[in-house]
């Protein structure tokens, strides 16, 4: 039996259904909630020695995906990387860690002025990256985090190679919840920051690799 409609009524059909399943979508459950994650500001302190009349530009690290997101990674096995659900952090990662080393510089002291590769500032080096790690992975059962940075030191006049660098930093997470592996890495930012600056600062003091 086929059914017929008053053409007034079939006109409104449509609206009366997508009426209905907006209604019905309120009876679904909501969707978990996204954490947003950010590393903290550098705990190191602030050097003793005079500043030195220099600027370093320091440019957001290159990565591939998926380190170039804002997702929390962790590699299960070796080449497999999986991202905790309903955590992300609030930025990209390498301009998350980008910052943060700016953070790390400005606050040690010995620059005249730390910039970042948005600035039209002019500076006397630049300090390019690329992004190799930014997860956490699991040896023997427990939960790490690994932090990896290639680093070059450029002329900015020249854009010669004036020193470069493999950075590498492992901190151990104290549980395997999101909020343990995120303190690590929070950590394992510091130590790295440390590193770089002390690097960096040297290098530019010498201008040799």
């Amino acid at each position: 039996m086929t059914l017929r409609f008053p053409p007034r009524l079939a006109r409104a059909l449509p609206t009366l259904l997508m009426a209905m399943l907006l209604a019905g979508c309120s009876l679904l459950p909501d969707q978990e909630p996204v954490r947003l994650f950010t590393l903290p500001e550098p705990s190191l302190s602030a050097s003793h020695e005079a500043s030195r009349d220099l600027t370093l530009r320091v440019d957001t690290p290159s990565a591939v995906a998926p380190l170039d997101g804002r997702r929390l990674l962790v590699m299960p096995s070796p080449g497999e990387f999986q991202a905790y659900a309903g955590a992300r952090w609030s930025d990209d990662a390498p301009r998350l860690l980008r910052d943060h080393l700016i953070a790390a510089l400005r606050r040690d002291g010995r620059l005249a002025a730390v910039v970042d590769d948005a600035s039209r500032a002019r500076s006397d080096a630049t300090l390019t990256s690329h992004l190799g790690g930014f997860h956490s992975r699991y040896r023997e059962g427990a939960p790490e985090v690994v932090l990896r940075l290639e680093v070059q030191l450029l002329d900015e006049a020249s854009r010669e190679v004036l020193a470069s660098r493999r950075l590498e930093v492992v901190v151990a997470s104290d549980g395997d919840s999101l909020d343990a592996v995120v303190a690590a890495f929070a950590r394992a930012a510091d130590r790295l920051a440390v590193e770089l600056v002390e690097w960096t600062l040297s290098r530019m003091a010498s201008g040799t690799p």
